[in-house]
Formats: structure tokens, sequence, C-alpha cells
């Protein structure tokens, strides 16, 4: 073989492995970005938690405070109704008027007999002390003397039952008699409906009963109307056997009698204070067995999921527990990273 054939042998090959270490060269290269670039990059936002007062909210109703019909104790025929349907009539006012036919001669016939039954017991009694009466004709005279007293208070409280009045201040919301109707004992006059103060009528479940106690404030909503403060009352100690809810009623100040009964409504009360971080909805996430949490990054860019409870809601977002405290969430990105993967993280920019 020739110098000349051996001298290109020599390039030919150095040519080769200088060409074959550039395209090592390169690989290695593409290898390291290719691996910086598999990092995921996300944004995150630091969260603290603050105290919140968690709300109980139940579906309710206004109901009056009571509903009486007024009855007739004595029978007789309607003289008048000053009470017309649907107004208010205060305690102690007339709502119906019986007729006194001749109630007042009773009376005053029972005053008659009482003044001769006294003047008869005290008579015996004198003619006692003189040995002229006996013991049996005294004790005739003043058991005659009771019963004259039991006649005209009879007689009395007849003519006092001749008008039917309304034992509180209330609305007449029916009143099924007119002036010349007829009452007989036990008979209806009118039905009267208390509605201030106005009953809160309320179901809590097993769960949101145990945390209701007497007492509690709480505050009363209506579509139609302006909120009011009410006060607890009433917390039964069975459950309902076909709606298996508790019944709870609270107690609004309707003095204006605005409200009535039978609107619908919602019953919210304050629980104690709790410590809970408020995130926005949007981080929201579901896990595989459909409970909602979220995904933070802690001190060494590792990727956490904590499972959350929400305990309120409001327009910033949702109040919840279950987070450390400060924790940094994923605000970007959330989707795309698996818990203990390690990641890039950048501060949420503020707008």
């Amino acid at each position: 073989m020739s110098a000349n054939v051996k001298i290109a042998l020599i390039i030919a090959f150095a040519t080769i492995v200088w060409l074959g270490s550039g395209l090592v060269s390169k690989g290695s290269q593409a290898e390291v970005k290719l691996s910086a670039s598999a990092v995921t990059k996300v944004t995150v936002e630091q969260f603290t938690a603050q105290k919140f007062i968690p709300q109980l909210t139940l579906n309710s109703h206004t109901a009056a405070n009571r509903v009486v019909e007024l009855k007739a104790q004595v029978a007789g025929t309607v003289q008048a109704v000053p009470a017309e349907r649907g107004s208010l009539i205060q305690k102690d006012h007339t709502v119906c008027a019986i007729s006194k036919q001749d109630r007042p001669q009773y009376l005053e016939q029972a005053k008659a007999k009482l003044q001769q039954a006294e003047i008869a017991y005290k008579g015996s009694l004198q003619l006692k002390t003189a040995g002229y009466q006996s013991d049996l004709a005294i004790a005739q005279a003043k058991a005659n003397l009771e019963a004259a007293k039991f006649e005209l208070t009879r007689s009395q409280l007849d003519i006092d039952r001749l008008n039917i009045k309304a034992p509180f201040t209330a609305i007449v919301e029916e009143r099924p008699v007119e002036v010349g109707d007829y009452l007989s004992p036990g008979q209806t006059c009118a039905t009267l409906v208390e509605l201030n103060p106005l009953n809160i009528i309320a179901q809590a479940s097993e769960s949101a009963v145990a945390k209701i106690k007497l007492g509690d404030q709480a505050t009363a909503t209506f579509e139609d109307y302006p909120p009011e403060q009410a006060v607890v009352t009433y917390i039964s100690s069975q459950a309902n056997a076909t709606t298996r809810g508790y019944l709870v009623e609270a107690v609004i100040n309707n003095k204006d009698l605005n409200i009535r009964a039978g609107i619908s409504g919602q019953l919210t009360l304050d629980l104690p204070a709790v410590e809970a971080h408020l995130i926005p909805a949007s981080l929201i996430l579901l896990d595989a067995q459909g409970d909602i949490m979220v995904r933070a990054v802690d001190q060494a860019s590792r990727v956490r999921q904590f499972t959350l409870n929400v305990v309120g809601e409001t327009d910033q977002g949702l109040w919840v527990q279950g987070l450390p405290s400060p924790v940094n969430l994923i605000t970007v990105g959330q989707n795309y990273v698996t818990e203990g993967e390690i990641i890039d993280s950048f501060p949420q920019q503020t707008p």
C-alpha cells in the first residue's frame, strides 16, 4: 500500500470519528433539553386561614302565633257585629254582641232573692241566740243564702257573656255570623289570628338540629319583605315520621302586621366561629372517590392533594377546611400535575 493511500485512509477515519463525536454531543444536549422541558410549570397563590362564622340555613314559612275560634257561651240572637272580617280587633273589644232579651230582669230577680236570703239567715241566727231556732233551720237558711249567691253570679255571667270579646289583639280572619243570626252555646262567632309575634316554622335535618339551641339568634328572610331578626323558641325532640326532620320554631316582631302567615322564606342561624380558608371556586377538583380537593405545592416543589370540607359559600369563593396554613395552592395548571410530582412554580401575578 502506497503512502498516499495510507494518508487518505487515516484522514477518512479521522473525519468519520469527528463526525460521530459531533452526533453524540448533539444527542446528549438534546436529552438535557428534553429533560429540562419535561418539568411542568404552574402558577401558585398563597392562602392563609381566617376566622369564619359558618351559617345554617333552613327552609321555612311563617305561621300565626295563635289561632282561636270565639264561641258563644249563651244562646241568643246576634244584635251587633262590630268587628268586620279582615279587620284588626283590639284586646277586650267586642266581636259579636248577643241580644240581652229578659236577662236583665233575671239579674234583678237574683239580686232580690239574695237580699231576702241574707235577711232570713240573719234572722235565724238571732232566733238561735234567743233559743227559738234549731240548727237544722239555720243550716237551711244558710243553704238558701248560698244558692241565691250562685244564682246572682250566674245571671251576671250570662249578661257579661252577651258580648263576645277578643282575648288578644288579632285579625278577624272569619266571621260566619251576621246581625239577626241565632247563636247556640258552642257555635262559632269568629276566628281570630294573632300575627304579632309571628312564628317561623322550619325543618332541620338530623345533623343540623344538633347545632341549634334554644335562644339562638337567627335571621328570617323572605323574597318580598326585608329580613327580620328572630329567636329560636322551640326544637322538637322527635323527628317527623314522614320527613324525618325536626321541627324548629322561631319568633319575629311583626308589630306592623306587614308579614302574613304562610309566607315561604329561610331561617339562617350563625354557628360558632371556625378557622377556614377562603379560596376561589375555580380551584376545586374531584378525586377518584368524587370528593372535592385542591392541589398545592410544598416546600420541596412537590405536588400535594388535600381533600376539603366546604363550610360556607360567598360571592368571593368557598370557605373550606382541611388545608394547612399558609398553603400555596396551584391556581394555573392544577389539571396537568399529579400528587408527588416535582414541578416549577411561579407566584400568581396580581392584576
